[in-house]
């Protein structure tokens, strides 16, 4: 094996270990300019909207972490089906979306059931915002956008990195505001 091979290797490695316990920078940084306190993301098994054992875990973990800190006012939750966000020329399947809006209704339902937070929003990352979304500056609007600004939500393979550390696809950003 040549030296660049095992150079290319052991950095596609460390990426791949990075990425399983680590929020991208970008995905930090458009969180703090949506005034989130807290962030973390957790992966879905590809086509499935069912909660992993281990992703519950991570979420409890991550819940009972900002209560200890405080009270939780609000967590926002951005969704993905297993594409990253459409690009402004394209139009999510019918599929991506019931996707994504399923895993939405389970991380909403957990939080609720499971980890008592009551204020929960989730917002489906595989529709863009409408114009009057736009128009009116939504919640929903405001979040899609400042992510994709910032580069949270990748639209194209250029975006989400040589070894798809900034992916998005088949995961969830939650976003934990306190009081």
């Amino acid at each position: 094996m040549t030296i660049s091979t095992k150079l290319l290797t052991t950095a596609f490695v460390l990426t791949c270990a990075f990425q399983a316990h680590a929020v991208s920078s970008e995905t930090e940084a458009s969180s703090k300019a949506l005034g989130a306190n807290m962030t973390e993301e957790i992966s879905f098994d590809e086509g499935k909207a069912t909660l992993t054992d281990s992703a519950k875990k991570e979420i409890s973990q991550f819940v009972k972490t900002a209560k200890d800190k405080g009270k939780i006012h609000e967590m926002k939750i951005a969704v993905w089906a297993d594409r990253e966000y459409p690009s402004k020329d394209t139009k999510a399947s019918p599929a991506d979306v019931k996707l994504a809006d399923e895993r939405a209704k389970a991380l909403k339902e957990y939080m609720k059931k499971e980890l008592a937070v009551s204020n929960v929003n989730t917002y489906n990352m595989t529709k863009r915002p409408n114009e009057m979304q736009k128009f009116l500056q939504t919640q929903t609007a405001t979040t899609k956008e400042t992510m994709e600004k910032m580069g949270a939500a990748p639209s194209t393979s250029k975006d989400t990195g040589m070894f798809k550390q900034r992916a998005q696809s088949s995961k969830a950003v939650m976003m934990i505001y306190m009081e």
